[in-house]
């Protein structure tokens, strides 16, 4: 199977599992050693700025976003997604104009303790979804996922671009990205379909 890095994965339906229903996973990493990713369509009651006062950072963005559940592991470890390129120098490049910062630190360094200004776009997330090694291959396989890539803005391939990710809200991810590669949601038939769970390892 072709690395799935730089894809969204779709649930199917039929995968029950109550971490992902319905649930849209950003791959960040997918090797023979396995795949780390963020569900980004699952909203927290919590707001960025109450987590940003918990974590003495200044929010300066709208005081009702909201933080996303970003998997069931650890999920007390915070990530920010956002399109500053030059705000983290550590952070990793997802796709063309989406950086993913795993450390406060990398906050603090560059953003004098605040974040979240006008014109920019920032996703925070609690917890990661993660398989281990075959893992993800093989719930590929059994047909829990769809996977959806991630495009350039400017071009007609199939797929979702990554402004897409900051712009559209978690209620309707799920259906928007199926629909862009011509799979009607409501037509998506059954399957033998693994767990779809990640290791909590």
């Amino acid at each position: 199977m072709a690395g799935l890095s730089r894809h969204l994965l779709c649930a199917v339906p039929q995968l029950v599992d109550p971490n992902f229903v319905r649930s849209v996973v950003l791959i960040i990493d997918h090797s023979e050693k396995g795949a780390f990713g963020l569900v980004i369509n699952h909203r927290l009651p919590t707001t960025i700025a109450e987590f940003a006062d918990a974590v003495t950072l200044r929010w300066e963005g709208p005081a009702d976003q909201g933080l996303r559940l970003g998997g069931p592991v650890e999920p007390v470890r915070a990530f920010l997604l956002h399109d500053q390129s030059q705000w983290d120098p550590l952070a990793e490049d997802v796709a063309p104009g989406a950086f993913l910062t795993a450390s406060l630190e990398g906050v603090r360094r560059v953003s004098d303790n605040r974040f979240g200004g006008a014109g920019r776009n920032y996703l925070v997330f609690l917890g990661y979804a993660g398989w281990g090694p075959g893992q993800l291959e093989s719930e590929m396989a059994q047909g829990s996922w769809l996977a959806v890539p991630l495009r350039e803005p400017a071009s007609d391939a199939p797929g979702v671009p990554v402004p897409w990710l900051f712009d559209t809200a978690p209620e309707v991810m799920w259906h928007d990205a199926l629909t862009t590669m011509g799979i009607d949601p409501a037509r998506l038939i059954g399957a033998s379909v693994g767990s779809g769970r990640a290791p909590q390892a």
